[in-house]
């Protein structure tokens, strides 16, 4: 699938000026809120009328001002999964579905209705009216239509947050065959640069309604201005992992993430056999040239490194793992290991630096430190001595 975009469009105080070309590759839409993600999806999609311009899907024009062509989204060759589509109608669940299925054509059908059921746990929703869905259930569903219109570019719209990152790890490996093995290009949109390289490290940088950049993390990461846009400290990696057990005894929950085995904190309560999501920040992975025997750091994954990221007092080292990971160390360090592209290393973590995605946003728990010759509780009230006296301001954690 090849797009070939340019277009403009004002919207109040909005002006767009964009000019896109995507050839087969999956991209990421970065930019801040406001910045034109939702739009430009919107124009590709048919869901957004520009003023001026064109737009062609693989050489055919579906938008052209000044040829008076407009090809309404319905007949796109385009599934969509967007922020500003319209609410549900008084349809059921599975009557939207089996619309959908029964319009593409039976040597087109990439999947069977009952495994996207399945895959995005629909089941209970099939007999209810889909304007009677809440926003994730609706977000669902629409996926689901998206992909069983066997499209030939596929628009996402921040949709792991809008569907709940409870589904991740169940569709990223979807969305990565999709696009291995039946060349389908994804455009997906974010503000989270460790999100969208969990499909890819190609991006298209927006600001303002306009194109700044695109090209791979490495390539805009060596232009000048870019690194700004990028928002590399706010990177958070995040890893499926699948549950294999637990070990009470040592304080660890045993699990594997793309076939390589790692120790995360202990959660009992998670079955065997469970996939879940992670997450790690940058700067709490260390990086060796061999594996360490004898320390206390658990987690030595071993990967290869595909580019190096300089970013005023860090670089950024992103190493493929199976999944991306981005490692925060110091330019010292990367010149004393004499890191360069095509390296092997070994991401150290620490297991208690690991946090469940299901617990990000869960109250702090209460901890216990040392301050000086005592010990004080800390909690969201702040720190307290053994008494319950509070001695000092409230710490973050």
């Amino acid at each position: 699938m090849r797009l070939e975009l340019d277009v403009t469009l004002t919207r109040g105080h909005f002006d767009l000026a964009t000019e896109l070309s995507v050839n087969d590759t999956s991209m990421g839409l970065l930019g801040k809120s406001g910045a034109g993600k939702s739009t430009l999806l919107g124009l590709i999609a048919g869901t957004i009328q520009p003023h001026s311009g064109r737009i062609a899907l693989d050489g055919k024009i579906v938008f052209d001002s000044r040829k008076g062509i407009m090809v309404p989204r319905e007949q796109r060759p385009v599934g969509a999964v967007l922020q500003l589509d319209a609410p549900g109608s008084d349809e059921t669940v599975r009557d939207s579905l089996v619309a959908a299925y029964n319009r593409t054509l039976k040597q087109r059908r990439l999947f069977r209705l009952g495994y996207l059921v399945d895959l995005l746990e629909l089941e209970e929703t099939l007999e209810r009216r889909t304007d009677q869905l809440s926003a994730g259930e609706r977000k669902r569903v629409a996926l689901a239509r998206s992909l069983l219109k066997s499209p030939r570019l596929l628009l996402l719209d921040d949709t792991f947050a809008a569907i709940g990152n409870g589904y991740r790890g169940q569709l990223l490996p979807v969305l990565k065959r999709l696009q291995d093995e039946l060349r389908l290009p994804v455009l997906y949109a974010s503000q989270s640069l460790g999100e969208i390289l969990e499909l890819t490290d190609q991006l298209v940088v927006l600001e303002a309604g306009k194109v700044l950049k695109t090209g791979s993390l490495q390539e805009l990461a060596k232009a000048r201005g870019m690194l700004r846009y990028l928002g590399m400290r706010q990177v958070d990696n995040i890893l499926a992992v699948s549950i294999q057990g637990h070990e009470p005894d040592s304080g660890c929950t045993m699990a594997y993430t793309y076939g390589l085995p790692i120790i995360l904190p202990l959660r009992p309560r998670l079955k065997t056999g469970s996939d879940i999501l992670v997450t790690i920040k940058s700067g709490d992975i260390a990086l060796s040239r061999h594996y360490l025997q004898g320390i206390s750091i658990q987690n030595q994954i071993k990967g290869r490194v595909c580019a190096l990221v300089p970013s005023g007092d860090s670089v950024f080292v992103q190493v493929d793992c199976g999944s991306t990971l981005l490692a925060e160390i110091t330019p010292r360090a990367c010149r004393d290991m004499a890191l360069s592209e095509g390296d092997t290393v070994y991401c150290l973590i620490k297991t208690h630096t690991i946090a469940y995605m299901s617990e990000v946003d869960a109250p702090p728990s209460q901890r216990v430190v040392q301050y000086g010759d005592s010990f004080y509780l800390i909690d969201e009230a702040g720190m307290h001595d053994e008494q319950g006296a509070s001695t000092l301001p409230a710490v973050r954690h």
